[in-house]
């Protein structure tokens, strides 16, 4: 079996770089087992590059991200008849210490329910929004196989870099591809890749959400169609639920916070490992092999730039669609 280039991975990062690729001309093989837990599952679709911190390189990536997300979506939804909910009407972190008024001034009044946030002083918002992740990664993985491209529920287990090309083996055959791109989130590091598996657990609760995503303390909440999103534990290592530590952590936090969600009634509770790691690698990892890995909790913000940088490093200076 051949393709010109072969995708590991087919989370928000995986996805839009394999559709990116194929739109700009090439032919894709996204390996895509689907594993429980991946992050793109139980992630919130938070797009807040300030209120995240990030800061140089990754900041200006972060900012093209949110530029890029209009006409993404609009292209995904035109291609794969797929609705991805996306809202941009900015982001807000509430201040609730002298420390946080200080480095947050000047402050703003907030909007309801969350000037309702306990020991509130204001808040300050920055530009941003969120997406849907399910409905993105299913948009992106329709577009991809309606362009042409092809997604095959199999595990790489490994892979061999030649001059004539890379082999990618798979557990019953080899596929063999011009270019290989690793998007394997935190399952990286079974190639060499210096990933860690961040665990995370969040909450769905039916309760009143503000209209944008906000960050409170060392969590956040957010809209979601069927209530509110609260978020998030991180820890490290492997769990393929949640569990008990994290559920009370969640709790309190909602609890101690949110005075209106104390008698919220649980929807749904979301667990996903992140890819940690010191900072995204988005480039090339020898000859023929590229990686697009380590986007810790920012993958869905970081994924319009990195499809964008990386097919324009495989394509090299032609011409070619990007959205």
């Amino acid at each position: 079996m051949r393709t010109e280039v072969a995708v590991v991975g087919g989370g928000a990062i995986g996805s839009l770089v394999a559709y990116a690729l194929q739109r700009a001309g090439l032919m894709v093989t996204l390996l895509e087992p689907d594993k429980p837990g991946a992050a793109w599952r139980a992630s919130a679709g938070m797009l807040a590059p300030h209120a995240e911190g990030l800061s140089g390189e990754l900041l200006a990536w972060a900012e093209e991200s949110l530029e890029r997300y209009p006409a993404l979506v609009r292209a995904l939804e035109e291609t794969s008849g797929v609705r991805v909910p996306l809202v941009l009407e900015g982001t807000w972190v509430v201040a609730r210490s002298d420390a946080e008024a200080e480095a947050l001034a000047p402050l703003e009044p907030l909007p309801a329910p969350l000037d309702r946030v306990r020991g509130a002083r204001g808040g300050r918002q920055y530009p941003g929004g969120q997406v849907d992740p399910q409905a993105l990664v299913h948009a992106a993985r329709t577009a991809l196989e309606r362009l042409g491209g092809r997604i095959l529920p199999a595990e790489a287990r490994g892979y061999d870099a030649a001059v004539d090309g890379v082999r990618v083996y798979l557990e019953r055959e080899v596929l063999r591809a011009e270019q290989l791109v690793l998007a394997a989130g935190a399952w990286s590091a079974r190639f060499g890749l210096p990933v860690r598996p961040l665990r995370g657990e969040a909450l769905l609760l039916a309760g009143r959400a503000p209209n944008t995503p906000a960050f409170v303390g060392e969590g956040y909440l957010l809209p979601r169609a069927l209530g509110v999103y609260v978020g998030a534990t991180s820890r490290e290592g492997w769990g393929r639920s949640a569990n008990l530590w994290g559920l009370r952590w969640l709790a309190d936090y909602a609890h101690e916070t949110f005075p209106w969600l104390e008698t919220a009634p649980l929807r749904e509770v979301y667990a996903g490992h992140r890819p940690a790691a010191e900072r995204p690698w988005v480039g090339p990892v020898e000859p023929r092999v590229w990686a697009a890995v380590g986007h810790g909790r920012n993958g869905v913000l970081l994924a319009p730039a990195t499809a964008r940088i990386l097919t324009q490093r495989i394509l090299g200076p032609k011409p070619h669609p990007i959205p």
